[in-house]
């Protein structure tokens, strides 16, 4: 959510500590109040399930479909939102707000054209109802376009928004799933129905507030076509950090240790239930990556490159770079010795209290070593939006690559080795991603007047390519169209 710094620096400025505690907790709930939602939800709709005799097998059906379209949903989105980041602030910045809209739709377009499908055809091969088939398609459908509206929304700082309309379509699956158990339908079809129809009115809530904050615009739905042609490796960024940071757990759900709930459907509860409670425990170095980057890391930012655009001298331009250096570091420093600490009393004091809870010895070890490896996944990923924040978009994509060959391969490694070493490929992948991607960082810095001063071309280079000619022929078209439709509506009058 960049951006949200500007609305957090009004609450810093109190003095005291109740003003620092109001600005981590207001940073807490904007940015990950979606995702706790999320599991209060699915966590509320289980004991709902349960209080209406559901069995333990459909309940599992239910957490089966709920997991999978959050997952594949995420990674194909995953695959455009960097990119839809630079393209928004891009049309934001050049005042272009009328491309906004018509990119949503053309992008949401694409998207289904291969997400719908593909989802569709594995539906197929599980042996359930057309009842539950059409509301886990919709379910998948529907969270796809929610994640892009995201994006969009937070380029706006419409922050209280997102957490308003998911807490708004999570009271609605809530309520929906209860009424239509009490209505005698089948548990398994009733939850589903429930959940994906909350999040369609999640879906209509977003929508409404893009329609507010965007103007409508023209039907080009190919409007960043020429974008992408200039950025595509933002596209592959995307897609090998959602591979890497799931990556893992495919390993282990392709391997003998896999558990079925269809013969296609499958999952690993000796990985994934240590892995989720480790996901947990990188939530509050995202807060704080949050609150520094934007708070304090984007003042020294801006500072320097206003120094250069508005003619300060050599001597000033220096001096600012060397407060945004000492400012990036010292973030960076504070925040991965927070999240080691964190890290740390996670190991001890959460570790024996699952291992009281129910998780046997090695789900306790696994537990164990992916809370280190989700620190140094926070370390990686956090260090990859800093390589695009100075437009480093070559060695952003060269670190997610590597991080999501190392988690699959080290992970494959681990499993051969038993389960003790489980989770340690993940750590591994995180802690030489973590070392060559802080390097990269380190050495762009070093060279970052070069890449300022002597990089940029002089002159705008124009587009040539597919994309723009596709590009150029439907805006084209649009005019024409709104020519002719201009036309007749003045022959009417």
């Amino acid at each position: 959510m960049a951006g949200i710094g500007f609305g957090l620096k009004k609450v810093f400025r109190g003095n005291g500590i109740f003003a620092v505690l109001r600005g981590y907790s207001l940073s807490a709930v904007v940015t990950e109040g979606p995702m706790v939602l999320m599991i209060l939800l699915v966590f509320s709709l289980q004991r709902l399930l349960t209080a209406f005799g559901a069995s333990y097998r459909l309940r599992e059906e239910f957490l089966f479909f709920v997991t999978y379209a959050m997952i594949f949903s995420l990674l194909l989105a995953d695959s455009v939102l960097l990119f839809l980041d630079r393209f928004i602030s891009d049309c934001i910045y050049q005042l272009r707000l009328q491309d906004v809209m018509p990119s949503f739709f053309g992008m949401v377009f694409f998207l289904l054209l291969v997400g719908t499908p593909t989802m569709g055809l594995y539906l197929l091969t599980l042996p359930v109802g057309w009842e539950v088939r059409l509301a886990a398609h919709l379910l998948f459908s529907t969270l796809l376009i929610v994640w892009v509206q995201m994006t969009y929304l937070s380029a706006v700082k419409r922050y209280e928004y997102l957490l308003m309309g998911f807490v708004a379509g999570a009271v609605t699956a809530f309520l929906l799933t209860w009424a239509f158990l009490l209505c005698g339908m089948d548990p398994l079809t009733a939850a589903l129905w429930g959940t994906a129809l909350g999040f369609l009115v999640l879906l209509f809530l977003y929508m409404g507030q893009m329609l507010l904050c965007y103007p409508s615009g023209g039907w080009n739905l190919l409007v960043f076509f020429p974008a992408l042609q200039r950025y595509p490796v933002l596209l592959l960024t995307g897609l090998l950090l959602g591979l890497g940071l799931y990556g893992h757990n495919f390993v282990f759900w392709a391997s003998g240790y896999r558990e079925q709930v269809f013969p296609t459907g499958v999952y690993c509860a000796k990985y994934d239930v240590p892995a989720f409670f480790a996901t947990l425990t990188l939530l509050p170095m995202l807060v704080q990556f949050v609150v520094g980057l934007e708070t304090r890391f984007a003042d020294k930012y801006r500072k320097y490159f206003d120094t250069i655009l508005y003619g300060g001298r050599l001597e000033d331009i220096r001096t600012a770079k060397q407060e945004m250096e000492t400012v990036l570091y010292a973030e960076l420093s504070h925040m991965f010795q927070m999240q080691f600490i964190i890290s740390i009393a996670a190991m001890v004091f959460l570790g024996n209290f699952l291992q009281t809870a129910g998780l046997d010895g090695p789900m306790v070890s696994t537990f164990r070593l992916l809370c280190f490896g989700y620190c140094l996944y926070g370390l990686v990923k956090c260090s990859i939006v800093l390589l695009l924040y100075f437009d480093d978009r070559t060695d952003a994509c060269r670190a997610a690559g590597l991080f999501a060959a190392l988690s699959l391969v080290v992970s494959l490694a681990t499993l051969a080795l038993g389960t003790n070493t489980w989770g340690a490929g993940f750590l591994a992948a995180g802690a030489i991603t973590g070392f060559w991607v802080l390097q990269r960082l380190r050495r762009y810095l070093s060279e970052l007047e070069y890449h300022v001063f002597c990089q940029q071309p002089l002159f705008e280079e124009p587009q040539y390519g597919a994309l723009c000619r596709a590009e150029e022929y439907l805006t084209r078209a649009d005019r024409a169209f709104a020519q002719r439709r201009h036309t007749h509506e003045n022959t009417q009058e």
